[in-house]
């Protein structure tokens, strides 16, 4: 009897863990935020949210994600890997015009995810290597970024991979404007 309530204890105290993890235990909708998608992504995904997604499947993100993703920025290192991704809330042509022209507000329609991981690693060594994502996404360079309009079929190709990190960078005392 004494063993079934020390267990029980142990999985009410696991599950409670689990519930508190941060950021999607907290996940507010779009609609909690009166359409403000500066609100929605700094609450979701802001610095306050920092290890969203940890060793999860991107998919987890893209679940959850409420906003069109109209453009992403693919980044390779090495010439064999896939670092990281950003994905924009605005097209391709207007990501290139504010990178020339004020590359700060750029982090305002941005969501960044660091460091993308295969689903079942057993070590680090096993990373979502270019040649592999290369068959999916030809564009892709060996070493650095390639900004391309987001395709849904990019889901299939990048959501099993675990990330480290999904994070919204725009600071609120940085210039305002509306999205």
């Amino acid at each position: 009897m004494k063993r079934s309530i020390i267990f029980l204890l142990a999985v009410l105290v696991c599950m409670t863990a689990i519930a508190r993890k941060p950021g999607y235990a907290d996940y507010k909708p779009l609609s909690a935020f009166g359409g403000d998608t500066v609100a929605y992504l700094d609450h979701n995904w802001g610095y306050r949210t920092m290890a969203v997604n940890f060793d999860e499947p991107l998919q987890e993100f893209f679940d959850r994600f409420e906003l069109p993703i109209r453009s992403v920025e693919f980044t390779c290192v090495n010439g064999y890997v896939l670092a990281s991704v950003r994905f924009y809330i605005i097209p391709c042509d207007l990501v290139a015009k504010m990178e020339k022209e004020r590359a700060g507000l750029l982090d305002k329609y941005s969501l960044f995810s660091m460091f993308v991981f295969p689903w079942e690693v057993e070590n680090r060594e096993d990373l979502p290597d270019y040649e592999t994502i290369h068959r999916s996404i030809p564009e892709l360079k060996e070493k650095g970024p390639v900004l391309l309009p987001w395709k849904e079929e990019y889901k299939a190709v990048i959501g099993r991979y675990l990330v480290q990190n999904v994070q919204f960078n725009w600071n609120e005392n940085d210039e305002s404007a509306e999205l």
